[in-house]
């Protein structure tokens, strides 16, 4: 067996390294302020789509200068415009996967997960966390995002610097009780961003096979490539630049099998309020039970009952789940079911598969709302359409713990991706007969 050449000494030195460029940044930016100060202004910038107020900041303009510079190859450019294409046409389910798998994959993870417990990032503001983290992949899951401007590179440097924030309020606090632990590295480390960037690549991948969508190679690589250009501008060390797929998969396996673990303290706190949240926004209308049940299908790693605090699935859950994880996986049958092959959309396979979902998950009433839609993506378009409805930007309570939201601003940027996806037919006000 080939040894990996994503070694310890490798990672454990990229657990102490940060992002030099925009450290350099966040110094100049918050060299005087305090750690509370210093996240209460990253909760401001995070509710702002765009950085055009950050770019006129003297202490930042080497650092927007030297971010917009991204220079890609013409096959590069290639990738990023089928990598779009499949966007456009599957991001709901994409969405669906980064509430249900990517994020608690990072979750089993007790290093980087304790940055956010340790910000109270998704614990106390778990609603508008998910959006964010929504809105970041809508913006950047476009064939131009590399281009001076244009908001996928506008989020890119937004988040790399909140990032760097983090870092300093972190590592800078005075308080006996809440001094980082160097053991674990330092906050949004080198190995953590890479993990960051599979999970919203190659963890995708994976889940829409298990969704049933199939990708082709060619799309599959080309989503790999775009992935790997956006974390290159997110600050990743050309160190652990991956050559090709197979060397990003086994990266990406290396580093979960470092970091998940079974005992996992912040795991179920960031898991429970991820969920809660997600109960939240379909209104009771799915029990917090099948929306573990969700996330323990897509994981397909038992240590998550433990380390994220979920339930046993029942033996019955198990095998279904272990007989479509192993079918989906086949070569032989993803080239059968291809995404492309028309023949098998909204058919008589639909209907199979629609069946036996709704008894493993228990959800028969969707069933009949909609029996010719895949129900995995039914419920993907129904969380959607409820944060379409919340307002980034204005909180009812801004000084109450709770992230209370209300209808106003777009969650959406633009209306395309709405109307591409036919969200409007999934208000959970609509009755289904008057479609």
């Amino acid at each position: 067996m080939a040894t990996s050449k994503w070694t310890d000494e490798l990672l454990d030195r990229m657990r102490h390294q940060g992002d030099p460029l925009a450290d350099r940044a966040a110094k100049l930016l918050w060299e005087n302020r305090n750690s509370k100060e210093i996240l209460e202004e990253l909760r401001i910038i995070s509710r702002n789509h765009h950085v055009n107020n950050l770019k006129n900041v003297k202490p930042l303009l080497d650092y927007f200068q030297e971010t917009e510079n991204v220079k890609v190859s013409p096959e590069e450019i290639e990738a990023f415009r089928i990598s779009a294409k499949l966007f456009n046409n599957y991001g709901f389910r994409f969405c669906g996967l980064l509430f249900f798998k990517a994020l608690p994959t990072g979750y089993m993870c007790p290093k980087p997960g304790h940055v956010l417990e340790s910000t109270k990032l998704l614990v106390n503001y778990a609603a508008r966390r998910v959006m964010e983290t929504a809105q970041f992949v809508f913006a950047v899951n476009n064939a131009n995002w590399y281009q001076s401007g244009n908001p996928g590179l506008e989020s890119i440097q937004r988040v790399r610097l909140m990032h760097a924030g983090m870092r300093m309020a972190l590592l800078n606090d005075s308080r006996p009780d809440k001094k980082w632990n160097m053991e674990l590295g330092v906050p949004i480390n080198q190995e953590d961003l890479c993990l960051t960037n599979h999970l919203f690549s190659l963890a995708m991948i994976d889940g829409l096979d298990q969704m049933g969508v199939h990708l082709t190679n060619e799309e599959r690589n080309a989503i790999f490539i775009t992935w790997q250009r956006i974390g290159q501008s997110m600050g990743i060390s050309p160190e652990l630049y991956s050559n090709n797929m197979e060397d990003g998969m086994d990266q990406f396996k290396t580093i979960l099998k470092r970091q998940s673990a079974a005992e996992n303290p912040d795991g179920p706190i960031l898991t429970k309020a991820l969920l809660e949240s997600m109960n939240e926004l379909l209104r009771t209308n799915i029990s917090l039970e099948r929306l573990e049940d969700l996330t323990i299908y897509f994981l397909d790693d038992k240590r998550s009952w433990k380390s994220l605090g979920m339930h046993k699935p029942t033996i019955f859950d198990r095998i279904f789940d272990a007989i479509v994880h192993f079918l989906t996986s086949l070569k032989i049958w993803q080239w059968i079911f291809n995404h492309n092959n028309s023949s098998i959309k909204g058919g008589w396979f639909t209907r199979i598969i629609n069946y036996f979902l709704a008894k493993r998950f228990n959800l028969e009433e969707h069933l009949s709302r909609y029996p010719k839609t895949n129900l995995l993506e039914s419920i993907t378009k129904i969380i959607l359409v409820e944060l379409s409805k919340k307002d980034l930007q204005n909180p009812t309570s801004p000084n109450s713990g709770v992230d209370t939201l209300v209808p106003g601003k777009k969650f959406f940027m633009s209306d395309e991706l709405y109307k591409e996806w036919d969200l409007g037919s999934y208000e959970m006000d609509i009755n289904p007969k008057d479609l």
